[in-house]
């Protein structure tokens, strides 16, 4: 009977890495792809799309100066735009890495779990995938002894 737990338990592992689904959305395009990103929007599961196999989620965040007035009411005015999607794994790891760019920054994150690329901060589905695995078995090694 545990056997059978775990199997099932492992198959569901090799499911989620198989069929990856991240949220694919643009600022520009439209209402709900904002950051911090509101999963309880009506519209937030649309944004859910499977991905080609070897693909991570990636999540881009493009912050740049707008230079037309430079001020308003004493403040900087800054452009955020914010896009979700699929990408290739083409030897990337998860992680996130930042450039500067023309008066601006961009902050990239790759993660391999559904629906990590929604968050401010991406988990590494890895770190999550042996800590469930290690608990699984010593919950398991627990009930034979």
């Amino acid at each position: 009977m545990n056997f059978l737990i775990l199997g099932w338990i492992l198959s569901l592992l090799f499911v989620t890495v198989f069929s990856l689904e991240c949220y694919q959305c643009q600022t520009l395009a439209g209402i709900g792809c904002d950051d911090p990103f509101n999963k309880n929007l009506d519209s937030s599961a649309a944004f859910l799309g499977e991905c080609d196999e070897g693909s991570y989620c990636v999540k881009y965040k493009t912050v740049v100066k707008l230079r037309d007035s430079g001020y308003i009411n004493g403040w900087e005015r800054h452009s955020v735009v914010v896009t979700r999607a699929c990408e290739p794994r083409l030897g990337k790891t998860q992680r996130c890495t930042g450039w500067q760019n023309n008066g601006g920054i961009t902050i990239k994150c790759w993660c391999g779990s559904d629906g990590c690329n929604s968050g401010r901060a991406l988990v590494p589905a890895q770190a999550v995938t042996i800590m469930c695995f290690i608990g699984v078995v010593l919950a398991l090694a627990r009930r034979l002894l």
